[in-house]
């Protein structure tokens, strides 16, 4: 038995060396000064639709022909719909001092209003902008709220092009995104 023990370390040793391990990117807090009070007391988030290309563990950029290509060797540390979700839950959480969550809603009396985002663009570009496209819609589920949507097209600046460059961006996009939100149900 004592035998086989130096092979696997070996063996173990040869397979890191080969890049079999990816480096994993979490998608960073950002903070917002914005305050608001709200016209509803609690907010349930919806799950983010995300194209599939930014729904994936890849992290992509879009290249100057058009053509979305992956940073080899890193992926998302979370799935991105679910960090995404999460991200704009606790920003609108910050923003508005409403009780905030993700899907699927875990306390007991329901939540006052909804928020749905879908998502048509998410990346960053060759001249250093990181898009978020998209629409939301806001409705009522327990309040009076009347159903509000919108469409958003948010650009921050990519200071890079490395994962971490694209997770800050994509950070700060998701929390301007909290922010339009937040003002479309403020008082």
């Amino acid at each position: 038995m004592r035998i086989f023990r130096p092979f696997a370390v070996i063996l173990l040793g040869l397979l890191a060396g080969c890049g079999g391990f990816d480096t994993q990117i979490p998608l960073p807090d950002t903070a917002t000064s914005l305050r608001l009070r709200p016209l509803v007391s609690s907010i349930e988030v919806r799950d983010m639709s995300l194209p599939r290309y930014a729904d994936a563990d890849e992290i992509v950029l879009l290249n100057e022909d058009g053509g979305l290509e992956t940073l080899s060797g890193n992926l998302w540390a979370d799935t991105p719909s679910r960090a995404s979700t999460y991200a704009l839950a606790d920003a609108l959480g910050t923003i508005t001092g409403a009780r905030v969550a993700a899907e699927p809603w875990p306390f007991t009396d329901s939540p006052a209003a909804q928020v749905q985002v879908r998502v048509s663009q998410m990346h960053g570009d060759a001249s250093g902008v990181f898009r978020l496209k998209g629409q939301y819609a806001i409705s009522p589920v327990a309040s009076g709220l009347a159903d509000r949507s919108g469409q958003f097209d948010i650009t921050t600046p990519l200071t890079g092009d490395t994962p971490r460059a694209v997770a800050q961006a994509q950070s700060r996009a998701i929390t301007e995104l909290a922010e339009t939100i937040a003002r479309r149900i403020a008082r």
